[in-house]
C-alpha cells in the first residue's frame, strides 16, 4: 500500500484493506517482569477492557461518498455494474461475515481459479426491481433477524434498524457466494485534486462495493446496501454451478420396436406450468443500511445516440431555413411571461459555430438577472437565463451540495439566534442602571419587580421563539425527506447535522424550585441582612437629597 497518491487520471486499486482490530470486545493484560541485583520483582499486573466499535446496525449517510447509477437517476444503465463509493477504506472489512465458520470451505474443481485472497466483506449491495422488495423502516432488530442470528450477534438489546423484505426464491438467485462476495468490494486510492467534487475532508481512499446483477431495460430498480454479519443462512457457499454442455459425436440411432409402440406412436400432451407465482411464499429480512432508487430507461448510451445520429452527410437537409437561425446563432422561441402574456425572444444554444467571448456580469443570483436586450435587434434575449436555470437545477440534483447549504443556513439560523438571544440579553436587564452610581438601583429593581408582579410572568418557554426556528420548512426532516426523496426521515434528520429526536422537539419550560414563605420576623431576626436594609435606605435617602438639591 502507498501513501503517495496517483498521478491525476489514474487510480491505484486493491483487493481489501483489513484494520488493525476488528469490531467487537477486547481485554488488554498488561504484565511487568523485573529484576534487581538477579532477583526476580513481583509487580502486579493490570487487566483492561475496551470496544471497538463501528457501524453495524445503522450507517451515517456522511460515510457514503458517491453511488451510482446516481439517486433517482434516468437513463440507460443496462450495461453499468451498480456499485457504491464509501469514504472509509476498511468499512466492508471492519467485521466478520461468519466468525464460527458455519458457511463452510467453498469447493476448488479441478480448472477452477485460486480462491480471492482476503477476508470476504460483511457488507453486499443487493439489486431489486420493482416488486421485488419492500422498504421496512424504525423496525426491532429481533423481528429482522431469524433468532439464532441474533443469539450469535450478541442479543444486542433496544436496537432499531431498517430492512428490506423479499421472498427467498429471489434472494437466493441474486445472492452472492462466499468468493463472489470477496472480489465484489475492494478499494481505490485516487488523486483527491483530480474529482469533479473534491470533498474537504476526503483523503482519496474509497471502499467500493458492487452489486452482481445489473439492471433491465426499462426497469424501476433500487439498490440496497444490506449487512450480511452472522447470515450464514443466505450466503451459499459455492456459486451456482454453470451448465456446460457436451459436444458427443453423432452416431446411429437404433428404436426398438417396443420403445416405437408404446412411446414413440403415443400421442403425448406437454405439461403446462402456471406461471403464477405459489401463494405461500418464505419470506427473508435483511438489515439495511443504505438504499436508492434509479430507472433504466432511455434509447440508449451517449455512444449508442451519438452512433445513431443522422449528421447528413450525404444529401441535403429535409426542410432547409427551418428554424430559421441568425448570423449570431439566436433563434427566435414563444415565451409566456408571469402576466400570462405570449413573446417572442431569442435563444442561443451553447454549442456555437465560432468562439464566444464570456459574459462580463455576474455573479447573478436569479434567473431574470440573466435577462437582457440584444443590441442588434432590440429583442429579449434569454440565453443566459436558461443556463442559469439549467445549473440551478443540476445543483438542486447534487446531494453533496444540498447537504452543504443546509449546514449553511443552519449555521445561519445558530448565528442569528446568538444575536438575538444577546439583543434581548442586553435589553431586559438594567445593567446600564446599575454602572450609574448616581442612580439607586435597588428603587430601579424593586419597580421592576412590581412591574413584572403586576403584569404576569408571560410564557416561561420559547422566549426568543424557538419554537418558531422549528418551524421552518428547511428544518424539518419530514419535509427534507420528501423534497429530496430520501429514505427514511433519519437520513434528513442526519443531513440537518441533529438527531431525529432533536429537531422539531418542543422547548418546555423548566420546573420552578419551591421555596420557603419569608416573614418579616425572620428578617428582623437575621441582623446582618437587617444591617445592610438599614445601610441601603441610608443611601437611598442620602442620593434622593443630593438630587433635590436638600441642604
Amino acid at each position: 500500500m502507498s501513501d503517495t497518491p496517483p498521478p491525476p487520471g489514474q487510480m491505484y486499486l486493491y483487493d481489501n484493506i483489513t484494520p488493525p482490530l476488528l469490531d467487537g470486545s477486547y481485554r488488554f493484560n498488561v504484565s511487568t517482569d523485573t529484576t534487581i541485583d538477579g532477583t526476580d520483582q513481583n509487580l502486579p499486573g493490570a487487566t483492561n477492557y475496551f470496544n471497538v466499535e463501528g457501524p453495524r446496525f445503522t450507517l451515517t449517510p456522511s460515510l457514503v461518498a458517491g453511488v451510482f447509477p446516481p439517486r433517482n437517476g434516468h437513463g440507460s444503465f443496462q450495461e453499468n455494474v451498480p456499485h457504491i463509493a464509501l469514504s472509509r477504506r476498511t468499512l466492508p472489512w471492519e467485521r466478520a461475515l461468519d466468525p464460527s465458520g458455519l458457511i463452510g470451505t467453498p469447493t476448488v474443481k479441478q480448472g477452477d481459479p485460486p480462491r480471492p485472497v482476503g477476508p470476504a466483506p460483511w457488507l453486499a449491495l443487493l439489486l431489486f426491481e420493482e416488486g421485488e422488495y419492500t422498504i421496512l423502516q424504525n423496525q426491532k432488530l429481533e423481528d429482522v433477524v431469524p433468532s439464532a442470528v441474533y443469539k450469535r450477534l450478541g442479543s444486542p438489546p433496544n436496537i432499531n434498524c431498517d430492512a428490506v423484505k423479499t421472498t427467498h426464491s429471489v434472494l437466493s438467485g441474486i445472492m452472492p457466494s462466499l468468493d463472489e462476495l470477496t472480489v465484489l468490494s475492494h478499494v481505490r486510492q485516487v488523486n483527491k485534486d483530480d474529482r469533479e467534487l473534491s470533498a474537504g475532508s476526503s483523503d482519496g481512499w474509497f471502499s467500493v462495493v458492487m452489486s452482481n446483477r445489473v439492471a433491465a431495460p426499462n426497469s424501476k430498480c433500487c439498490a440496497c446496501l444490506v449487512s450480511l454479519e452472522e447470515r450464514s443462512d443466505l450466503v451459499p457457499k459455492d456459486p451456482p454451478a454453470d451448465f456446460i454442455p457436451i459436444l458427443v459425436e453423432p452416431g446411429p440411432i437404433v428404436l426398438h420396436p417396443l420403445a416405437a409402440t408404446n412411446f414413440s406412436a403415443q400421442s403425448r400432451t406437454p405439461i403446462v406450468f402456471p406461471k403464477e407465482p405459489f401463494p405461500f411464499q418464505i419470506t427473508v429480512s435483511l438489515v439495511l443500511l443504505y438504499s436508492w432508487k434509479f430507472e433504466c430507461i432511455g434509447p440508449g448510451s451517449f455512444r449508442d445516440l451519438m452512433q445513431g445520429l443522422d449528421v447528413a452527410m450525404f444529401g441535403t437537409v429535409a426542410d432547409p431555413g427551418h428554424p430559421p437561425v441568425a448570423d449570431t446563432g439566436h433563434i427566435k422561441i414563444a415565451l409566456g411571461d408571469r402576466a400570462g402574456v405570449d413573446e417572442t425572444v431569442l435563444y442561443r444554444s451553447p454549442l456555437a459555430p465560432f468562439q464566444l467571448t464570456r459574459d462580463p456580469l455576474g455573479p447573478y443570483h436569479s434567473a431574470d438577472q440573466c435577462r437582457r436586450v440584444a443590441p442588434e435587434t432590440g429583442a429579449e434575449d434569454i440565453t443566459y437565463a436558461c443556463a442559469f436555470e439549467v445549473g440551478r437545477l443540476l445543483a438542486a440534483a447534487d446531494a453533496r451540495l444540498a447537504q452543504e447549504l443546509m449546514r449553511w443556513r443552519r449555521e445561519g439560523y445558530r448565528q442569528s439566534a446568538r444575536a438575538d438571544t444577546f439583543s434581548a440579553v442586553s435589553e431586559t436587564l438594567p445593567l446600564v442602571q446599575a454602572i450609574d452610581v448616581h442612580t439607586p438601583a435597588i428603587p430601579v429593581v424593586a419597580a421592576g419587580a412590581t412591574t413584572s408582579m403586576l403584569t404576569g410572568r408571560g410564557p416561561a418557554a420559547d422566549r426568543f421563539g424557538v419554537d418558531y426556528l422549528n418551524q421552518v420548512i428547511g428544518l424539518q426532516p419530514a419535509a427534507l425527506q420528501d423534497a429530496w426523496q430520501l429514505s427514511s426521515a433519519a437520513e434528513a434528520a442526519a443531513i440537518l447535522g441533529a438527531d431525529a429526536g432533536t429537531l422539531g422537539a418542543t422547548v418546555t419550560a423548566p420546573a420552578a424550585t419551591p421555596r420557603a414563605a419569608t416573614t418579616i420576623d425572620a428578617v428582623a431576626a437575621n441582623s446582618s441582612a437587617l444591617t445592610n436594609l438599614n445601610a441601603a435606605r441610608d443611601r437611598i435617602i442620602a442620593n434622593t437629597a443630593q438630587k433635590v438639591g436638600t441642604p
